[in-house]
């Protein structure tokens, strides 16, 4: 076949060429379009729940305050509320009972964080005990072994002297052996995320600087935070800290934990309800009308929303279930979150 005949034969079936990719076009738009239609039609799939705890109680969130002072503007990459499940699991938190043998933990608690137990003698009031002196105090809850520290770092000033911040692996075990050695590392804590805070000791303000500069740093703060629940981040009460840390100062081959606080509650894996959550419109509304809980940011009048999740919500005190909030983040660190469980199955 010559060159003119190829050409000759290639324009004589050109046409044909286009029709036929026109009706392969059609047909093709024409099933989606029917199986779209047909997906559109079919009634919706019932969610499914199980709300074996009947009405559950609203959570608890200290510390907060309310959203109804403020104009909300979304403002996020979708450019709309999203709703990331129409139900969730709720986990309920067993009833702390006071333990019969707990003078023993409470002992090796106050002589690993610094007293001498052979001196220092405990008060007992309701479930907590107290270990004080003049240079550190422990509180202790008998029941689950909860326990905040501090020690009276304002009156040692030669602490923070020749001070040295060591490598973050470093830190992260000082914290889990601190843990450890006291005997409340919960198994969750331990397989969970970290979260390292530098802090400068200004001794003339008696205050803890938060830096984002190791350099500058002569305090370093380790918080602990559960892992994930069902693929969902869990956040604190105050969310850019945690209410599990270990607060340390290092020098050159010692370190000293100057606060330190485990203020966790064990889920149960056993006992779980599946509540229908609300979506992500009704959860914006909700933080517009003035539902939601403000952890943190400044007083203004309009804020933007930058990002919105759905999270678990974790206890800094006795609650008696672990449940889903939705998260806002806006600008200058604004924070606040609103219950993720529909309205009608949350007491008032």
């Amino acid at each position: 076949m010559t060159l003119t005949e190829l050409s000759y034969n290639v324009r004589k079936s050109f046409p044909f060429v286009i029709i036929f990719f026109l009706v392969f076009m059609i047909l093709f738009y024409s099933v989606k379009l029917l199986l779209l239609y047909s997906g559109l039609n079919q009634p919706a799939q019932p969610v499914y729940t199980d709300t074996k705890f009947g009405k559950i109680k609203t959570p608890v969130i200290s510390g907060s305050k309310t959203s109804s002072t403020t104009n909300y503007i979304l403002d996020t990459i979708e450019g709309q509320p999203t709703t990331a499940t129409l139900s969730a699991n709720i986990y309920l938190v067993p009833p702390i009972t006071t333990q019969l043998n707990y003078r023993e933990k409470v002992y090796l608690i106050a002589k690993m964080v610094g007293f001498n137990t052979e001196t220092s003698k405990y008060t007992l009031s309701n479930r907590t005990a107290v270990f004080s002196d003049d240079k550190q105090r422990v509180n202790i809850d008998v029941a689950n072994f909860n326990f905040d520290y501090e020690y009276s770092y304002a009156k040692d000033p030669l602490l923070f002297t020749n001070t040295q911040i060591p490598s973050n692996k470093d830190i992260e075990e000082k914290a889990r052996d601190f843990l450890k050695s006291v005997g409340r590392y919960p198994d969750e804590l331990s397989t969970g995320k970290v979260n390292i805070v530098y802090h400068n000791y200004n001794a003339t303000a008696n205050t803890l600087f938060v830096t984002k500069n190791p350099a500058q740093a002569n305090v370093v703060e380790v918080d602990f935070y559960r892992p994930d629940i069902d693929g969902f981040p869990v956040v604190s009460p105050e969310y850019f800290t945690s209410q599990n840390y270990v607060i340390m100062v290092f020098k050159q081959s010692t370190f000293k934990v100057i606060k330190a606080q485990v203020s966790f509650f064990e889920k149960s894996d056993d006992q779980v309800g599946v509540y229908p959550l609300r979506n992500g419109d009704a959860a914006f509304a909700d933080l517009k009308a003035g539902n939601g809980y403000v952890i943190s940011g400044e007083n203004k009048p309009t804020v933007t929303i930058k990002k919105m999740f759905l999270g678990y919500h974790d206890l800094d005190s006795y609650q008696n279930y672990l449940e889903p909030v939705y998260i806002f983040l806006g600008e200058n660190d604004f924070v606040a979150y609103v219950p993720a469980v529909e309205k009608d199955w949350l007491e008032e």
